[in-house]
């Protein structure tokens, strides 16, 4: 016989049944939400990881063993289980790379569609790669298969709902699991831009690290045809402008980090490999092969550019003069004056938008100075920057001279009164449209607005 028994009718978050066989013990199962599972603790309970359970009502605790974990994620099943039951769920081996599971993953799914033999679910097939895909899963599953007695992971942390037979503890307080039934992650779909600059570059994998909006992606060569990466690639990714079109099912993990000490717990959203689709763009090739012949120029170039940005850190100099000096060095024709202060994240349309309706341009710190008919703009062409807008002055000489004594946030501030005296007409804060920043800009010199739009600047959404 079977009752099932809510914990508490008003919170539907746990639930407890109770299967009653007809000796005098009980079997329990657990159906509830978990949190964290990330420890086992020392001691007697040591085969035994505390689970958290974040709503609480009647069962307080829960403690999973470490055969349980073993034998739902990791399919060792005791004795009888091949050791290397998720390689052969794959046909694949231990060496393979993340590259080469992806692909036998893919191989499986086609064979496993059109075969009879569903001797292995598709499921099985998908937990297997999920798991072996994950540095950190598969060399636990890759310990544990050797070792009886050592501890295995609970994939990505836990964060989710699990059905989990066991039984009670005597003060009906605490739950000790036996056997997983059922585990559904917490999951959600997401598509997600992300900057290839931002990634690490590994052997065998890409790895995006957001920590801003606390989401996790590994890419590998299946899913990027064609880009032969290696380390190196990380000296010089900086100046790669490219962003990668994410689609991924995304499952709740847990990342810890030490902060004086304290141990300190916070959620991530990890991309489940077997649920990842990624959209190349165009000129993905050109901007790469761009990106490392950029990174070349400015390093054959490092002594002369580290010269002049010394120069230009206390007094402007104009395009003119760095140009003559790039002549006298021998520099090569690739190498422009707005080089020596450019960053990887500066964006050329800004830049050239500018620079195009100059009558000239100084280089100043990290800033460009543009004269145009009536104004004078001190542009940093990169987000999280606006764009300053003084009077033309009648004596540029005098004003460069004046304005290389002076910091943004004192024109901003107008402390001593230094706005006034540089003719400061405002600011344009820019948005993620660059053409209605121009636009705004335009308007400020008394220019022709121009009719159009264009895309989100590089980093616009994040």
């Amino acid at each position: 016989m079977v009752s099932f028994v809510p914990s508490d009718p008003k919170n539907t978050a746990q639930n407890l049944l109770v299967k009653r066989s007809g000796v005098a013990r009980s079997t329990e199962l657990l159906f509830t939400t978990v949190g964290l599972a990330a420890r086992f603790p020392k001691g007697e309970s040591g085969q035994y990881l505390e689970v958290e359970v974040p709503h609480p009502n009647v069962i307080e605790k829960m403690y999973l063993s470490a055969v349980a974990i073993r034998e739902h994620f990791y399919l060792l099943a005791g004795e009888e289980s091949p050791k290397d039951r998720l390689y052969k769920a794959l046909s694949s081996h231990p060496s393979a790379r993340l590259t080469e599971l992806r692909l036998a993953w893919r191989l499986k799914s086609i064979e496993h569609a059109l075969s009879s033999d569903q001797s292995i679910s598709k499921s099985h097939m998908e937990r297997a790669f999920n798991v072996l895909a994950n540095p950190a899963l598969k060399e636990s599953f890759d310990r544990i298969r050797f070792d009886d007695d050592a501890l295995p992971l609970f994939p990505y942390g836990g964060y989710g709902s699990i059905l989990v037979e066991g039984r009670l503890v005597e003060d009906g307080k605490a739950f000790i699991g036996n056997r997983i039934l059922a585990f559904k992650p917490e999951m959600a779909e997401k598509k997600v831009s992300i900057l290839l600059r931002s990634c690490e570059f590994l052997p065998d994998r890409i790895v995006c690290h957001d920590s801003r909006r606390k989401l996790e992606v590994w890419l590998d060569g299946g899913l990027l045809p064609g880009l032969n990466w290696d380390p190196s690639w990380n000296n010089w990714k900086h100046w790669i402008r490219s962003r990668l079109e994410v689609e991924a099912t995304f499952v709740t993990s847990a990342k810890e980090r030490l902060e004086q000490g304290e141990r300190i717990v916070s959620k991530w959203c990890v991309a489940l490999p077997s649920r990842l689709r990624v959209v190349v763009p165009e000129g993905l090739m050109a901007d790469i092969v761009g990106a490392r012949a950029f990174h070349a120029l400015l390093g054959r170039h490092a002594d002369l550019i580290r010269q002049i940005a010394a120069q230009i850190e206390s007094h402007p100099a104009e395009h003119s003069l760095v140009e003559k000096w790039f002549r006298d060095f021998n520099a090569e024709p690739g190498l422009r004056p707005q080089h020596v202060s450019w960053q990887p994240d500066h964006d050329e349309f800004c830049f050239e938008e500018l620079r195009k309706r100059s009558k000239t341009w100084f280089l100043f710190r990290d800033e460009y100075l543009f004269v145009w008919h009536k104004i004078l703009i001190a542009e940093i062409p990169a987000l999280g920057h606006a764009t300053y807008i003084f009077s033309r002055p009648a004596n540029l000489e005098e004003f460069m001279a004046a304005y290389g004594k002076t910091e943004r946030d004192d024109v901003r501030r107008n402390r001593h009164d230094v706005a006034s005296r540089l003719g400061f007409i405002g600011r344009v804060v820019r948005g993620q449209r660059k053409m209605r920043w121009l636009n705004d800009v335009l308007k400020r010199a008394g220019e022709q607005v121009e009719v159009g739009d264009t895309p989100d600047w590089p980093g616009a959404s994040g």
